[in-house]
């Protein structure tokens, strides 16, 4: 009798754990923008599904908040290695991700192949202008969250933030050092001292994420559970020995995977300024473009790793981009899962991340500026600026209704 039930609930494990890939596809499919995302995995685990209970949700959501990489294929590591430990870890936010992958590795192809073609020029020149209104805004959305409020206070940050800017944008450092600078000096202007509202944030935040983390439903030091990152590293050795850049590529986006703090958005500076700026893999205008792809396609906004993958390495450099890129993040999550609580209540974490996001700010704000001369260029676009910055930041709707939208503009108008 113990060994049906053994059997019986093993099989409804089992179960469960193909309707949780099933719903990780469907996030993935038809969750547009990162704050749309977590509001479709909100909506489909916990009030429709019931697969993880709300407070385990926002907590989870908190943990994420300190980790580099995108939030919804982290959200979905830490789900599926609560479900199946490694193997969960590794299928779940793949699945999430493989419909972004999938299209946005089409439209790669597409954009290389036909991006030449007259009415394909005026549909980027459009969607140009969007990506700086998509840029305007999320600048606004990090400030808020950096600059908690407009006061004497926030100096320091106003420091960090101001010597990024001038670093990227005028004197052209390596935005490498830019970032691992910003930490820094987040370590130096906030470790040692006390700032009533800071504290008062991070201690709630504390409170929020130390209940987190129940074990995962199997342990992890059976050696089967190991099977899938041994298939994944053998995968990564094969491709970079078959092409010396698929192994740049590889390399490449770990490292910026690995620093990539704060949002999607956030990244898009660390992007540019090594593939673009360092590498020339993509011209800059190639490089907006596939923001503008990333935005067309469903997912995260890290996705645009395998555009500039398929430009340098075709297929397999557009695979490499994506696993390289989501890697860190889903191994932070799995080391973390039993000691978030501690780490997140680390002062040295916390002002640490506070320096990095003051530095993407900056960051943010100086690609801006240089996608914003290089984008708006007559009235035409200005309008298609205008017209959407107002839709993000008063309409608020549905992202992909102002990408149709502009599209549609762009091809009668530009």
């Amino acid at each position: 009798m113990n060994t049906i039930q053994h059997i019986t609930n093993h099989k409804q494990k089992e179960r469960q754990f193909l309707h949780l890939l099933g719903d990780a596809l469907y996030i993935g499919t038809f969750g547009y923008g990162g704050p749309a995302v977590l509001a479709l995995a909100e909506q489909r685990l916990v009030h429709k599904k019931g697969i993880i209970n709300e407070k385990d949700f926002m907590d989870t959501l908190a943990l994420i908040q300190i980790l580099p990489g995108a939030i919804g294929v982290t959200l979905m590591g830490h789900i599926g290695y609560q479900a199946k430990a490694l193997w969960g870890a590794i299928l779940v936010p793949a699945v999430f991700a493989l419909p972004s992958f999938v299209f946005i590795t089409l439209l790669s192809w597409a954009y290389f192949r036909f991006g030449n073609l007259p009415f394909v020029k005026s549909m980027f020149t459009g969607l140009g202008a969007l990506v700086v209104a998509l840029l305007v805004n999320a600048s606004l959305l990090i400030g808020r969250s950096v600059f908690k409020r407009i006061t004497y206070r926030e100096y320091r940050s106003i420091i960090i933030s101001a010597f990024t800017f001038i670093g990227f944008h005028l004197l052209h450092f390596d935005v490498i050092w830019l970032i691992l600078f910003s930490g820094l000096l987040g370590f130096l202007f906030f470790y040692f001292t006390d700032d009533p509202q800071d504290t008062a944030t991070l201690n709630q935040k504390a409170v929020m994420i130390s209940d987190i983390g129940a074990k995962p439903s199997a342990p992890i030091y059976y050696i089967k559970h190991y099977i899938p990152v041994v298939m994944l590293f053998f995968i990564a050795i094969v491709a970079c020995l078959f092409s010396p850049i698929v192994a740049d590529i590889t390399l490449t986006f770990l490292k910026i995977g690995a620093l990539g703090f704060g949002s999607g958005f956030t990244a898009i500076p660390l992007i540019k300024g090594v593939v673009v700026d360092q590498l020339n893999w993509v011209s800059a205008l190639q490089f907006r473009d596939g923001i503008a792809l990333g935005q067309i396609t469903p997912g995260p906004v890290f996705i645009t790793a395998s555009f500039i993958g398929y430009r340098v390495g075709g297929i397999i450099g557009a695979f490499m981009a994506a696993l390289s890129v989501f890697t860190p993040s889903v191994v932070a999550i799995v080391f973390l899962s039993s000691i978030h609580s501690k780490i997140g209540s680390l002062k040295i974490v916390r002002v640490t991340i506070k320096g990095f996001l003051s530095g993407f700010f900056g960051l943010l704000i100086a690609i801006t500026f240089h996608f914003g001369f290089d984008s708006i260029i007559d009235w035409k676009t200005l309008a298609i600026f205008a017209i959407s910055l107002f839709y993000l930041l008063f309409l608020k709707k549905d992202t992909i209704w102002l990408i149709l939208g502009t599209i549609a503009i762009s091809l009668l108008l530009v």
